[in-house]
């Protein structure tokens, strides 16, 4: 798939990530209405968004095999369907139950429809270009979520929360309209699903995020719940790792150098998206704000955290994990300290300046967190590394709110049993929620701290055993499967090469295999251009084309045997040299590439550009202080 069909498919599908991001924080601005219009409390709210996190992250889990079992379009249709029937469920709801279910029905849409985009693209966009369009769905993601405060708060302010509903409504039937014209669908393959982890999966869900949300309302049932949730996971654990076809693979889960990673992804989400759900608390019950006031103040801390993880991706590119993870996470915990401290006081700047200071911090790290355990994995574990990410990402989303919110309502009842308003009362819940948050973003700092440091100092024993065995760099940086043609064959095979491989040049071997000579797409420039001397380059090779008798002497030469117009004597690099000779064999014959040789037979080649690169780098890391150039 490419082109015009290719852009069209990829846009309705990032449009419907963008509204499954949205509808992630849909209630979030409402909760206040919302509780005011049923009687419910905020422990019973947040089920609207703890509920949603918890179906979306068990359909994300069953992806894969939903992804390869079933068409691209009835994937596609069936989460519009149900996205629509939820958001239809919720706008003329009459109960809290009725939205509750019609939350839930949601978020099978938005566990389908992120999945979806991700695999599609990989599967679809050509791999040089696959950066960019994975960049583009990332980006969607983002700014589904940012931009639902602001329109769900005006629309509460001004026509009641059940409006929020619309958006949805009308976004994805003009999404499902696009849908039906431009996605097509992809091959699909043999998959399994096992029934029973699923099932496990969503009861370990359920039980963790009630056993936290009543942790400190009721204790006892909080932990009869908790300890059910360990009995659940630990049988869900055994029954991955015994199952032929398992649900998640556990295997990256041994690696010491990814798991404290995920765990570092999984605080970092937690404080995000909880605050997400606590701050529209805050404004409203405690500030006393709009919907759409709340909204707009929450907007920018959230377009901040955006900025900040394109700037962390960059400086864990250059500089790794040391010092970006240890001061991002201490900088969440010092703006969750700084909240503890001045919400009581409801002064909105302060509030306002901590909660900045924790999403640019999240911003910041989230990314490069994940990042620096999945690529310590092998490239087979990747796919498995990246599921398990996602997975807990999802999870620290389902029991972040509860843990938080359960903690602000207990406070809040306890200030207002002693005689505090009601808006003293939420200022007061908040601020204990706070100093949980910061002692939880406390340990994550003390974690990447740990864990930077480790990986900083791995990377420097890999640098030093490098420098003591020069031959391993010039093997790492070898292409060992060579592409070589025979001394027979003609010109002409040779340019089929050239064209099918995508080379500018190739080296010549015997029948023993052995090196003899080499030849380039400049030999075959140089020959036309001794018998058409106006051939200077590509664009007159291809006027030159237009004659008969550039033609006829094109045909020739093609049937020339190779041996012709090819270089006898070939530059070649012993396999037993060091790097210093790579660069100065690549310098001193001006080449691109050069073969690599053991006992008379070539074994490999070296490029100048990959050469480069490692050397550039080795020099960046020991000059720590080189800034980046403006450009």
């Amino acid at each position: 798939m490419q082109g015009k069909s290719l852009v069209l498919l990829l846009g309705v599908l990032y449009g419907s990530a963008f509204i499954a991001g949205f509808n992630e924080n849909l209630v979030n601005m409402a909760l206040m209405s919302i509780m005011a219009d049923y009687g419910v409390d905020s422990v019973t709210a947040q089920w609207l968004v703890t509920g949603y996190m918890i179906v979306a992250t068990v359909v994300v889990t069953c992806m894969a095999f939903l992804y390869r079992r079933f068409r691209l379009r009835t994937l596609f249709f069936c989460a519009a369907g149900l996205s629509i029937v939820g958001s239809v469920m919720g706008l003329v709801s009459v109960s809290f139950e009725m939205l509750f279910v019609a939350r839930l029905v949601q978020a099978v849409g938005t566990g389908i429809f992120i999945p979806l985009m991700m695999n599609t693209i990989l599967v679809v966009t050509p791999k040089n270009k696959l950066g960019a369009y994975m960049s583009i769905g990332s980006c969607m993601i983002t700014f589904g979520p940012a931009f639902a405060p602001v329109v769900c708060g005006a629309l509460v302010t001004g026509f009641g929360w059940h409006s929020i509903f619309v958006v949805p409504i009308a976004a994805m039937a003009v999404l499902a309209v696009m849908g039906f014209f431009f996605v097509k669908n992809l091959e699909t393959s043999e998959a399994h699903l096992d029934v029973l982890s699923v099932v496990l999966s969503a009861l370990v869900l359920i039980a963790l995020s009630y056993g936290l949300a009543q942790l400190t309302i009721e204790p006892l049932v909080a932990g009869v719940s908790l300890v059910v949730c360990l009995v659940l996971a630990a049988v869900f654990v055994v029954r991955q790792l015994r199952c032929a076809h398992p649900l998640i693979d556990l295997t990256p889960v041994k690696s010491r150098s990814f798991w404290p990673a995920l765990l570092l992804a999984t605080v970092a989400m937690m404080s995000t998206f909880s605050m997400s759900v606590l701050l529209p608390l805050y404004f409203e019950g405690g500030a006393g704000m709009t919907a759409l006031v709340a909204g707009l103040v929450i907007l920018v801390p959230v377009l901040a955290n955006a900025g900040t993880s394109l700037w962390g991706g960059r400086i864990m590119d250059k500089r790794g994990e040391w010092p970006l993870l240890p001061l991002g996470f201490g900088a969440i915990a010092v703006g969750f300290a700084a909240l503890a401290l001045v919400s009581p006081t409801l002064s909105m700047p302060a509030v306002f300046a901590g909660a900045l200071v924790v999403y640019v911090g999240v911003g910041f790290i989230f990314s490069p967190s994940q990042t620096a355990g999945l690529r310590t994995l092998p490239p087979q574990q990747n796919p498995f590394g990246v599921a398990l990410m996602t997975t807990f990402v999802q999870i620290a989303a389902c029991i972040g709110p509860s843990l938080y919110i359960g903690i602000m309502s207990t406070a809040q009842m306890d200030s207002m049993a002693q005689g505090a308003a009601v808006t003293q009362a939420t200022a007061n819940g908040f601020a204990l929620a706070m100093v949980v948050a910061a002692v939880i973003a406390a340990l994550g700092c003390a974690l990447a701290f740990a864990y930077a440091r480790a990986a900083r100092t791995r990377a420097a024993a890999q640098a030093a055993e490098r420098a003591a065995d020069p031959q391993s760099v010039l093997a790492s940086l070898m292409e060992t499967n060579p592409y070589t043609l025979p001394t027979s064959a003609t010109v002409g095979q040779v340019m089929r090469s050239f064209v099918d491989l995508k080379v500018g040049g190739l080296p010549l071997v015997d029948e023993a295999g052995h090196p003899a000579g080499f030849v380039s797409d400049g030999d075959v420039m140089r020959y036309l251009a001794d018998k058409h001397p106006v051939i200077t380059g590509a664009y007159s090779l291809m006027e030159a084309a237009r004659s008969q008798t550039f033609d006829e002497r094109l045909r020739e030469l093609m049937a020339l045997p190779v041996n012709v117009i090819a270089t006898e004597k070939l530059v070649s690099l012993d396999a037993g040299a060091t790097l210093e000779d790579a660069c100065a064999l690549l310098a001193t014959h001006r080449l691109k590439k050069v073969p690599v040789v053991r006992e008379g037979v070539i074994v490999g080649t070296v490029n100048r550009s990959d050469v480069l690169r490692y050397a550039m780098d080795t020099c960046l890391q020991t000059v720590p202080d080189v800034s980046e150039a403006t450009i």
